[in-house]
């Protein structure tokens, strides 16, 4: 027969739960767009479409994160988030938020183009309009 000694089977025991506590206690990364209410920071997560309650991080309103972090226990969440969040690491991303201020206005081509075309036509009326005032020899 098949004899497991008391000792491997404790051992066996531990090494299969240290893997599920670890997976208890980490939280995959969320995406989204960092929204600010008060004193407080907010990000609905892009794939879950859950609302958390940021706690910690360099945060700013309107930006696309990648946070990092814990599940926070025992706090309660803020009003409308759904669970409190504690960053230990944030990444800015390159997506995009809505109603979020980038510090200047940037113009899609074809608004360059039509500008482009409409500053040409007021430049060439000014020439010929400039060719006919001036002195006829």
């Amino acid at each position: 027969m098949f004899k497991v000694r008391v000792s491997q089977a404790v051992t066996a025991a531990l090494l299969l739960a240290i893997p599920l506590a670890a997976q208890t206690n980490a939280a995959a990364p969320l995406s989204g767009c960092v929204q600010k209410a008060g004193n407080s920071y907010t990000l609905t997560d892009d794939a879950s479409k859950t609302t958390f309650q940021l706690r910690g991080g360099n945060l700013k309103a309107g930006e696309h994160v990648q946070v990092a972090g814990t599940p926070a226990s025992g706090a309660a969440a803020a009003k409308g988030a759904a669970q409190l969040f504690d960053v230990t690491n944030v990444t800015r991303t390159s997506g995009t938020c809505p109603g979020a201020h980038g510090g200047g206005r940037h113009l899609s081509k074809a608004h360059i183009i039509s500008i482009a075309i409409v500053s040409g036509l007021v430049i060439t009326g000014i020439v010929i309009g400039a060719g006919r005032i001036g002195p006829a020899f």
